[in-house]
C-alpha cells in the first residue's frame, strides 16, 4: 500500500446554488447529518491515516478558518487563500503548492462519503508513468448527470475526462492521489480552456498517466444544490462509520 499522509481540500468556492439552503453560510460550513462538510472532508482524511490537511480557502475564507480552527486538533492543519474564489478550482489546487507534499490526496469540500473511500486509491504503489489516480463510480446513483465529470478508462488507465464527455463509462467521484506532476500539468492546460482540476488531469490523460479506481459499493454525494443536501442528509443517516469517526473530533 502507498503511504499517504496529506491531503489538500478545496474549500475556496462560493458555493451559490447551495445558498438558499443555508441563506449566509459558506459553503465549507454548511451542514450535513449536523456536520460541517469541510469536517466530514477532514474525518474522511483522518480515517484514512492523514495526519496533516492543507485546507484552500477563499469565499468568507477567514469564517471557515475560525471554524476549523476551534476544532480540537487530530490532525495538524495549514490554509492557503485562494487569490479569486469566483476562479476555476485548479488554481486554487496551484495555490496549494508550496505546501503540497506528493504523494497527496485532493478531496472537494462538497463529496460527502458514505464510508471511508480514500484508501481505495493506494491500495498499490503508483506505477512509474502513474501521475496520480482517481476515484470513479461505474454506477452512480441520484447524481445530475448534466453536471458531472465523466470518465472513459481503458483498463485501470482514464484515456478522456470532462463533463461533456461522450461515450463515458464511469463519473468522477472528486477524490485523487497525486504526485507533483499534476502542478505542471495544470501549469500546461491550454488559455482556450478555464483552468480546473479537470484541465489538469486531461494533461496527464494525453500522457497515459491518469489512473483510476472505482468507489465500489460506498455512496457518495456531490452537495451542490438543496437538493443534494437532503440526499447527504438521507446517506448519513443509512451510513455510521464517518458518523462514528465524528467522535474522533469532538471526543
Amino acid at each position: 500500500m502507498l503511504a499517504v499522509t496529506q491531503t489538500v481540500i478545496l474549500a475556496a468556492g462560493i458555493g451559490s446554488r447551495l445558498e438558499s439552503a443555508a441563506p449566509g453560510v459558506p459553503k465549507p460550513l454548511v451542514t450535513v447529518g449536523g456536520i460541517p462538510l469541510v469536517v466530514h472532508a477532514l474525518l474522511h482524511a483522518h480515517a484514512s491515516g492523514c495526519d496533516e490537511a492543507i485546507i484552500v480557502v477563499g469565499h468568507q475564507g477567514a469564517r471557515v478558518k475560525a471554524a476549523v480552527e476551534a476544532l480540537p486538533a487530530r490532525l495538524r492543519v495549514r490554509f492557503v487563500e485562494t487569490a479569486d474564489p469566483a476562479l476555476p478550482n485548479g488554481l486554487s489546487l496551484l495555490a496549494a503548492e508550496p505546501l503540497a507534499r506528493p504523494p497527496f490526496f485532493l478531496q472537494m469540500v462538497d463529496h460527502v462519503f458514505g464510508d471511508v473511500t480514500l484508501p481505495r486509491l493506494v491500495g498499490s504503489p503508483l506505477a512509474a508513468d502513474e501521475a496520480g489516480r482517481v476515484l470513479v463510480d461505474r454506477a452512480p446513483r441520484d447524481l445530475d448527470l448534466n453536471d458531472a465529470t465523466k470518465v472513459r478508462r481503458a483498463g485501470d488507465r482514464v484515456t478522456a475526462i470532462g463533463k461533456g464527455l461522450e461515450p463515458w463509462d464511469a463519473i468522477d467521484a472528486g477524490c485523487f492521489v497525486l504526485t507533483a506532476a499534476v502542478f505542471d500539468a495544470l501549469r500546461r492546460a491550454p488559455e482556450s480552456e478555464p483552468r480546473s482540476v479537470s484541465s489538469g488531469m486531461r494533461q496527464l490523460v494525453a500522457r497515459g498517466a491518469l489512473g483510476a479506481v472505482d468507489v465500489g459499493d460506498t455512496e457518495w454525494v456531490d452537495t451542490d444544490t438543496p437538493a443534494d443536501r437532503a440526499l447527504a442528509e438521507s446517506l448519513m443517516q443509512r451510513t455510521l462509520k464517518l458518523q462514528h469517526a465524528h467522535l474522533l473530533i469532538t471526543g
